[in-house]
């Protein structure tokens, strides 16, 4: 069995994945919440989720449709879970809420999802992969930036 505890950033809401095999996939997706989110989630089946705390402090998101629920910590804001549009029936996990997330995006492939044309949208159930939309960049490294300000010198 292979468990992967997670958290909102607060530690408010905590939970695992319990699963027979490893988790193999990561989606970004592009949507409009994902994107904004920076979400990176990866599907479970809802015998799979076990939330340990904070299931009666959840706060829910819904918009568009109505179809997807986006549950988020009221303290923190941070989004541990979602059913999604595409697949209501089951969890969606945001990865990066998980204890050992980097050593999961190590060991597993993440695909990249169209998802701003919604395929619901058009009367398809088919999602588009894309391309690796992270790569390496050819320009120079920025010069350094003032570090007691995020915005540079305040002084102008």
């Amino acid at each position: 069995m292979n468990v992967y505890k997670g958290s909102c950033h607060c530690g408010e809401i905590t939970f695992e994945v319990r699963r027979e095999k490893p988790i193999e996939v990561l989606i970004d997706c592009n949507c409009s919440i994902c994107s904004k989110k920076g979400l990176v989630h990866t599907p479970v089946e809802n015998d799979e989720l076990v939330v340990l705390s904070g299931e009666d402090r959840l706060s829910l998101y819904r918009f568009g449709s109505m179809t997807a629920k986006y549950w988020f910590c009221p303290r923190c804001g941070v989004e541990p879970f979602h059913r999604s549009r595409g697949n209501p029936q089951r969890y969606s996990v945001n990865a990066r809420c998980l204890d050992d997330f980097h050593a999961v995006l190590a060991d597993c492939g993440l695909w990249f999802i169209e998802a701003r044309d919604h395929p619901l949208d058009r009367g398809s159930s088919e999602f588009t992969l894309l391309a690796n939309p992270y790569r390496p960049s050819t320009r120079p490294a920025p010069e350094f930036v003032d570090r007691r300000s995020p915005f540079g010198n305040p002084e102008g």
